[in-house]
């Protein structure tokens, strides 16, 4: 069969890409000046986001570090023999007393909180500078801080956190009621990733200091029923056991498990 050669005119008018270049090239040749003024404008634009990124990433970068080393020492060791430098004896810090460590850990959050109050880090950070201050029997402005991270909506895991603090915070000051209630509020929030039986073991807890024992039974029965394999399984039992009630509950065979290595 023979082929029918096509000139160069019916090849180009058969390719709908070469058409839309041509119109392309003819547009800007058309509006060269606009186009031009547009596409500069774009380029500014574009750096500028550019650059912005890049700010906003080593910021990120550098509350991240100050962030770390705040909780590095707010997990460090404690050794009466501990010198100025908490680096002195090894790469991991190591404080003369836990006052001394408290500080040094609450002036690293302080720093991203001044520095960089507007980010998600800066709830993190607030978050252990209340903690701080709890060591430090600052319990007035750890609750304020606890609270301000607890009202915050920016990151939910963190509230839920110290709100559980907060409770803790109440029943210490004799508020009761107010632990009660916010406990409860956590608990009944199914979006909370604090575990159930862990919140009910400190509701009980609670239950118990405003006299309440029969609720605080319940409560631990309803946390021991929920969790069976919970880590805080002995913990409830060990409460239930306390309070004169029976685990009711069969605990796993121990001699049966399998243990790999």
């Amino acid at each position: 069969m023979g082929t029918t050669k096509l000139t160069r005119k019916e090849i180009i008018g058969q390719d709908p890409v070469h058409d839309a270049l041509v119109n392309a090239v003819e547009l800007i040749r058309a509006r060269g000046r606009y186009i031009a003024l547009g596409a500069g404008a774009l380029i500014v634009i574009g750096l500028g986001i550019y650059f912005a990124l890049g700010y906003l990433e080593r910021k990120d970068n550098e509350a991240q570090q100050i962030l770390s080393l705040g909780i590095e020492f707010y997990h460090a060791r404690v050794d009466a023999s501990a010198l100025d430098d908490p680096y002195a004896k090894g790469r991991d810090p190591v404080f003369r007393n836990e006052e001394a460590q408290y500080q040094a850990a609450g002036k690293e959050f302080a720093k991203v909180i001044s520095r960089f109050g507007s980010s998600k880090l800066a709830i993190v950070a607030r978050y252990y500078q209340g903690l701080c201050q709890m060591r430090l029997g600052q319990k007035e402005e750890a609750l304020k801080s606890l609270e301000s991270v607890g009202n915050n909506t920016k990151d939910r895991s963190m509230g839920y956190l110290a709100k559980r603090v907060i409770a803790k915070l109440y029943l210490e000051k004799g508020n009761n009621k107010g632990a009660q209630q916010l406990l409860e509020g956590i608990i009944a929030d199914p979006q909370c990733e604090i575990p159930k039986e862990e919140l009910k073991l400190q509701l009980a807890r609670t239950f118990l200091a405003m006299g309440k024992k029969e609720d605080a039974i319940k409560t631990l029965k309803e946390a021991r029923d929920g969790a069976a394999r919970s880590s805080f399984q002995s913990q409830i039992v060990q409460e239930l056991n306390r309070l004169g009630e029976s685990p009711d509950m069969a605990l796993p065979d121990l001699k049966a498990v399998t243990v790999r290595p």
